[in-house]
């Protein structure tokens, strides 16, 4: 869908959820090379900056959360194609941090396609402090009782970490290169908008790598409860095994077609019997007891 808006110096045309009919559009109207369509088609392309003949193709990736991902809070590349009086925008998903841009951010392209930039920093740290939220939720739960779906919720986040680490670290790589374009960052608020983008990157590069030290922490210690846990439950099924073996063994011992103390004493035997057995069991139940084992 193509939503055009001309503005004071140029006009932005943003293109989201586009189908086959956008990009031939984009490709006869907008004369947009079939190598650079391929690009935005790509879900998986990386932060990059390209000069091509007749535009400049900046991609970015900014984070969302899509539900036919495997990931649930992942990223996705937007495309920012500008010439000297249009910028195209293109996403395969809407993109809404767009619509937060203000009619006053948009004097000129270069503060706009910063703006974007700033926007997208801004989108990951708020995007983070709900990962946050959801992994002290799911430590809260284990804290009560381990189950399994709470250790899946932390290895999404643990996947969404990762994913916007490199979006990040990608989007600051784009940043250096835009500031190194001749006459890109040429105002004092052009410089002040690439230097708050750049603080905010940096700041989401922080966040990312404290959740992650954190929630590698959180995962070690319950990792170590459950092998602690697992330990525990075999020595106690091994001790409940020797316990139950004693009986047995002294059973099969008087089950055998052979002389056998008192056997021409049937109620000796049978007490004697049971009074071994009692005095084997609770002595093992003794040592397993004081060793906290059972």
């Amino acid at each position: 869908m193509f939503v055009t808006e001309k503005l004071e110096n140029f006009s932005w045309v943003n293109v989201g959820n586009p189908d086959h009919k956008d990009f031939e559009k984009l490709q006869n109207e907008y004369k947009i090379d079939e190598d650079t369509i391929s690009d935005i088609l790509d879900p998986d392309e990386q932060p990059r900056f390209e000069i091509e003949d007749d535009y400049k193709v900046i991609i970015v990736r900014f984070p969302i959360i899509n539900r036919e991902n495997d990931t649930l809070w992942h990223t996705e590349p937007l495309s920012i194609i500008y010439t000297s009086n249009r910028v195209i925008t293109v996403c395969r998903k809407r993109c809404d941090l767009l619509d937060k841009i203000k009619k006053s951010e948009k004097t000129s392209r270069e503060e706009f396609i910063l703006n974007v930039m700033y926007y997208i920093a801004e989108s990951y740290l708020r995007m983070l402090k709900e990962l946050n939220k959801r992994v002290l939720a799911s430590k809260r739960v284990l804290l009560e009782r381990i189950r399994k779906k709470e250790l899946m919720d932390l290895l999404e986040v643990e996947n969404s970490y990762t994913l916007y680490m490199a979006g990040i670290r990608g989007n600051i790589a784009v940043l250096d290169k835009l500031e190194k374009v001749r006459g890109f960052v040429k105002t004092d608020e052009a410089k002040e908008l690439a230097e708050d983008a750049r603080i905010e990157l940096a700041q989401a590069t922080e966040v990312v790598t404290s959740y992650s030290k954190m929630l590698k922490a959180i995962k070690e210690t319950f990792e170590s409860v459950i092998n602690m846990d697992s330990n525990t439950n075999i020595n106690r099924l091994t001790m409940w095994n020797i316990v139950l073996v004693i009986p047995t063994v002294i059973v099969g011992y008087y089950g055998m077609n052979m002389q056998l103390p008192f056997a021409e004493n049937p109620k000796m035997a049978v007490s004697i019997f049971i009074a071994i057995m009692v005095l084997l069991v609770g002595f093992a139940l003794f040592g397993a007891i004081k060793k906290r084992i059972i």
